[in-house]
């Protein structure tokens, strides 16, 4: 399955749907509703820190819902940690500067969409990995190319030997969350997404129409208030018309996930006796907390 951030080039969209609202033209028959988004202050998204519960494993590993994708996200941002503590500390050694790399991030999938997190804080909003006291590391020591690359090499390394004990598992599901798309149900559930958007005024053929909407408007976007503003508010109309899409998509992959779980009973359970200790051992040693996004 692809990885990528669900991104929103909203300014643009949310300006084409209050023309399409002035003339008329959300769609035939119908004018555009106010775009469902929260009222008064969001409180932006936190990050839970702490092991989830031994249950949770195989929704980390495995996950089937926006909300288990929380926790892989987790999972995924915890092997970014590791390695970019590895990547600190050989820095501190070596005496240089971090190499200019994207800091630890929790990204989620857009076949897993988090519409709770959608819904309230927009398709853009990248929530970082790292403790908000972590220090850059990036206006100490010298520069030195070449001390610079191998603490990137040794950084990376160490995100993918930990990597390395679940992704080989993890690997065989995410083809099947991608197979949820091609199931009859759920391309039928899919076709009510472009009307729905169509009643709050966004004009799309399609989800691809969709993101590639944002993705060509998202560049104009130069205040930040009015782009965070903007992109709550499309974020939240997606999330309200794949409610439906997903209560559809979910229990497919749920069922996928429990006949994957009964073919690879023995890996899950050797999993579960390596991982947790795994991460606590990391923890302990370079000073981290697992965590996971939360809206």
């Amino acid at each position: 399955m692809k990885k990528r951030p669900i991104t929103a080039a909203v300014l643009g969209a949310v300006v084409a749907a209050a023309a399409l609202t002035g003339c008329g033209g959300a769609a035939p028959g119908l004018s555009a509703a106010p775009l469902p988004t929260a009222q008064g202050p969001v409180r932006p998204p936190t990050v839970v820190r702490g092991l989830p519960a031994e249950r949770d494993l195989t929704a980390m590993v495995l996950p089937a819902t926006g909300a288990d994708s929380r926790l892989a996200q987790g999972l995924d941002g915890f092997a970014q940690l590791v390695g970019h503590a590895r990547l600190q500390e050989c820095a501190e050694r070596a005496g240089v500067r971090l190499p200019e790399v994207p800091p630890p991030a929790y990204i989620g999938w857009s076949d897993l969409p988090d519409l709770g997190f959608i819904g309230r804080h927009g398709l853009t909003m990248s929530v970082s990995a790292l403790p908000s006291a972590s220090p850059s590391g990036r206006a100490a020591g010298r520069t030195d190319g070449a001390a610079q690359q191998r603490c990137g090499t040794e950084g990376r390394t160490a995100a993918k030997e930990f990597r390395d004990l679940y992704s080989p598992l993890q690997s065989l599901w995410w083809p099947e969350v991608s197979a949820v798309r091609d199931d009859p149900r759920a391309r039928e559930a899919l076709r009510s997404l472009p009307g729905c958007l169509a009643r709050y005024g966004v004009e799309v053929e399609d989800e691809d129409g969709f993101f590639a909407l944002v993705d060509r408007t998202v560049q104009g976007i130069e205040d930040g208030a009015e782009a965070a503003r903007a992109d709550r508010e499309l974020g939240a109309a997606y999330a309200a018309c794949m409610a439906p899409v997903e209560a559809v998509r979910e229990p497919l992959r749920t069922a996928r996930r429990t006949a994957f779980e009964a073919a690879h009973r023995d890996e899950l359970r050797a999993l579960e006796g390596v991982l947790p200790t795994r991460i606590r051992e990391l923890e302990r040693r370079h000073g981290l907390a697992f965590g996971h996004p939360v809206p």
